[in-house]
Order: structure tokens, then sequence, then C-alpha cells
């Protein structure tokens, strides 16, 4: 895993590649992701506060950190388990860790994730929020989210190398967690049923970006949660990769 990660030379260049390669000859970009944020957030922000009956100041810019990142997690999950079966031409014709590939899946949609969330400020700061301090707590908890999004795309890369069911089986359960998950909905909704949220991996990793942007400190739960299951998760990917990476260039 660490040897894939050590890479960043590779992976770093691939995943530009990527973005650029999408958008060649496209005017603004990589900034389309800005604007279909921007766009996004906004129409389900002023539709979802009146259904909700939420204050739009407050819940448009929680609702925007949420989506953002709700997008990339869901998003490297789906792209993950795809990540190897797309970089079988490269894995049958070169030696080099399977963690490069599904490092440069998950830096391509980081990229995609630094695009979308300075939407979400400028929202703040048009509804006259201010910009605190609390902000830097951000620079880990984007860190936290995209290993989390490493050791997800070996597990589902491997597994989807030898089970094909397992993409859309994966992409059927996120879409799920999704309307199970504190992204559109605040937690105080639950009332006295608010701990079903903490029971959720996916309410902490968006926790632990969506406080500090909004100013507010992150739950001790949320950081114990993300890096808990980050440490389970780089193990468990560590054994798949023992275990079957000899066996990846076969199954593809």
């Amino acid at each position: 895993m660490l040897e894939g990660i050590r890479a960043y030379h590779v992976w770093l260049i691939w995943g530009w590649h990527d973005i650029r390669q999408r958008y060649r000859r496209s005017v603004l970009g990589p900034f389309w992701f800005t604007l279909t944020t921007l766009i996004m957030v906004g129409a389900l922000g002023f539709l979802y506060s009146e259904l909700l009956g939420q204050e739009i100041s407050s819940y448009l810019p929680y609702l925007g950190v949420g989506l953002v990142v709700w997008q990339f997690i869901s998003t490297a999950a789906n792209e993950g388990c795809i990540s190897l079966i797309g970089s079988v031409h490269i894995i049958k014709q070169i030696r080099m860790p399977l963690t490069t590939h599904v490092c440069r899946m998950a830096w391509r949609n980081f990229i995609i994730l630094l695009h979308s969330l300075p939407v979400v400020i400028i929202f703040m700061l048009f509804f006259g929020h201010m910009v605190t301090w609390e902000i830097l707590w951000i620079i880990p908890g984007l860190f936290i989210v995209l290993l989390n999004a490493v050791w997800s795309g070996v597990v589902f890369g491997i597994l989807c190398s030898r089970f094909r069911d397992v993409a859309p089986i994966i992409g059927s359960l996120f879409q799920v967690c999704f309307f199970v998950t504190p992204v559109m909905w605040q937690t105080s909704a639950l009332k006295d049923r608010a701990w079903i949220a903490e029971f959720n991996p996916f309410y902490h990793l968006i926790e632990i970006v969506r406080a500090p942007i909004l100013g507010t400190p992150v739950p001790l739960i949320s950081w114990a949660s993300s890096i808990a299951l980050l440490v389970v998760g780089f193990a468990f990917a560590q054994y798949l990769m023992n275990r079957y990476r000899d066996r990846v260039a076969y199954w593809l």
C-alpha cells in the first residue's frame, strides 16, 4: 500500500492528465465543476430549505458542504470499483504497485472536490457568515477523507476484479446511504433518535470537513470514528493486497 502511495510523482501527473483530457478544448475547463456545484447547491438549497422549514442562510452552506463531500465519497467508491479494470492495459504491461492506479482515481476526484468547495464559502460570505480560524481544521479533515478513499478504492478494486457484480451492488448501496446520511437533513431532525447518525461512518467523514467550514468545533467522536475507519480500512486493504495482488492481473 505505502509503496504505491509513495509513487506520488506518477499518480499526481496521471490525475491531472485525466482532468485535462476530460475538459480538453473546453473554455472553463475544470471550473465546470464549480459552476455545476453552484447551480446544484443553489437550486436544492432554496427548494429544501422551504420543504424542511430551515433558514436559508444557515441551511445552504450546510447542504453545500454535505453534497460536495458526499459526491467525492460516492464517486471515489464507484470509480474505485473500476480503477483496476480501467487500468488493465497498464497492469498487464508494466510492473507497478496496484495502489498507484487507485491513488490516481482518488487524486482525480480530490481535484474536483477542491474546485467545488469554494462555492460553499462564497454562499457563506453572501449570507453574511464570517470565515473563522476553525476552517484550518479542514486540512486534516480533507486528508483523512482522501486516505479513506484510497483504501476503499483498493478494496473495491480488488473485489470487482474478481467479482464483477460487486460494482452495481456498491452503486445501489451508496444510493440508499445518501438518503440515510445527514447530507440534506440535519441530525436535529431525528430528535431523541439522533444517536442513529453516530453509527453512520459517512456522517463523521462529512462532519470533519463540514464543521470547520461552518465555524463550529468538530465533535471528538467524528475524529475518532474517521481515524478508526481509516486504520481498520487500511489494514483490511493491506490484507487483500498481500493475499491477492498477484492474481489481479489474471482476473482482469
